[in-house]
């Protein structure tokens, strides 16, 4: 296996690891670093399977671990709602300067926005914990706040942990391959 076969590889397993790891840590206030290893492998893998695989393989191993959600839909929508960190992820590894540090941004507030209304909406709509009324509706958003705030949290300081590890990675394995440069 080639150097570089070695590094995606331990890549793969670091980020399953930490998300899982993370999951079984704090799943009750979604403080984990879920959607942040979803946009990293978005951004470090190249090819989609890899890149899809990291957050389905997290979500997967740690709900056999976890209680697990009350309905088919809720569970759907928090896997299908990983993809959206996933691919703001693939979109900063399209750009540079500036617009790669948006990408980031938004990567740290957009997916737990974006679960928080489309969970909480499932919640209400599968479940039956709320009345079909404007008011349930209301009140299942309201019971969501303390989640989405916490999770806002985790997603804001994961992804600042993982870009900054990612770029202290890359400049440490440019200034080893700088004197391999040099002996040339």
């Amino acid at each position: 296996m080639n150097r570089a076969a070695v590094r995606d590889l331990l890549v793969f397993a670091l980020l399953v690891i930490l998300g899982i790891v993370g999951r079984w840590a704090q799943p009750t206030w979604n403080f984990t670093p879920l959607a942040a290893i979803a946009a990293m492998a978005g951004f470090y893998f190249r090819n989609w399977l890899p890149a899809l695989l990291v957050p389905v393989t997290t979500l997967v191993v740690s709900d056999l671990c976890l209680r697990s959600h009350d309905s088919v839909a809720v569970q759907a929508s928090v896997h299908v709602m990983m993809l959206l960190p996933l691919m703001l992820g693939r979109l900063a590894a399209r750009h540079d300067g500036w617009r790669r540090a948006a990408c980031w941004v938004a990567t740290g507030l957009v997916p737990a926005t974006a679960f928080f209304v489309v969970t909480n909406l499932v919640v209400w709509a599968f479940q039956g914990h709320y009345p079909m009324t404007a008011a349930g509706l209301a009140e299942c958003y309201a019971a969501g706040v303390p989640f989405f705030r916490t999770m806002l949290a985790g997603d804001v300081c994961y992804v600042g942990a993982l870009v900054a590890t990612l770029y202290a990675a890359q400049r440490i394995e440019k200034r080893a391959a700088a004197p391999k440069a040099l002996a040339s």
